[in-house]
């Protein structure tokens, strides 16, 4: 079951999305069943056909697409978000990317370097300094990490601090450091050609812990949608469980 807080949010925003009419057929499915719905296909990985629901799976679908295109699962998670930061304020940044296979999607997909070619797509995100997510973004898996980094602080969710950010050798780049100075950031980027200590990159492991964290939720292991844009609905939805569940956020 989901958290309070965030489903109240995604079920708040939805109802504004969606009123319900006062004449009509009345809905078979309300949007709590239908996020319930939702976020069991994210965390079992079950295909959509095989949901318990009184209607169609595919109604079920373009709900989560129509809330998805409308934004309903980034202002849920940002509203979250902002609450969490005003309980524990970040200090410092950590970015670093994942790959994701491929198994269905069309769109936005690369050839995976680490699996022999094979299609995949990169989840580059931004946490704190205890994992929690405030900006993720996809990219197609052939493009390298030194690349991302200014596309991935463009999909911050909610204000950006200026902090510390920290990344690894990957990222090293005179114009990695600049995108960090034009986004007020102050650059932690280890230089290549040096040695790390463990002090400092004890900073910046904390973003492969939430790669682990994410994990969890079967559905984010491959992506099985077409479009991407889906997949991060997923992700939202998991981000947002998972946020309210470690630090018990008030309503």
């Amino acid at each position: 079951m989901l958290s309070n807080v965030f489903s109240r949010l995604v079920l708040q925003k939805a109802a504004l999305l969606d009123p319900t009419a006062r004449t009509g057929r009345p809905r078979t499915l309300d949007n709590e069943n239908a996020l319930q719905c939702i976020f069991k296909v994210c965390r079992t990985g079950m295909q959509w056909r095989e949901i318990d629901a009184p209607v169609s799976y595919t109604t079920v679908f373009r709900r989560m697409h129509r809330w998805g295109t409308r934004g309903v699962f980034e202002e849920a998670y940002a509203a979250t978000l902002n609450t969490y930061k005003r309980m524990c304020p970040p200090t410092r940044y950590c970015v670093d990317s994942s790959f994701v296979k491929n198994a269905y999607g069309r769109q936005g997909v690369g050839r995976n370097p680490t699996d022999r070619g094979r299609k995949a797509i990169k989840l580059s995100v931004v946490t704190d300094q205890h994992g929690v997510v405030h900006g993720a973004s996809l990219a197609p898996a052939n493009i390298p990490d030194v690349s991302l980094l200014e596309h991935t602080l463009c999909g911050m969710i909610g204000k950006l601090d200026a902090l510390p950010l920290y990344a690894d050798r990957g990222y090293d780049s005179r114009n990695n450091r600049r995108v960090c100075t034009s986004f007020g950031l102050k650059d932690r980027i280890f230089r290549r050609r040096t040695k790390t200590t463990k002090r400092a990159n004890a900073k910046r492991v904390v973003v492969e812990n939430t790669f682990s964290w994410i994990d969890e939720y079967r559905r984010l292991l491959y992506l099985y949608e077409h479009r991407p844009q889906t997949h991060r609905c997923f992700l939202l939805l998991a981000l947002g469980n998972l946020l309210t569940h470690r630090f018990s956020l008030p309503v």
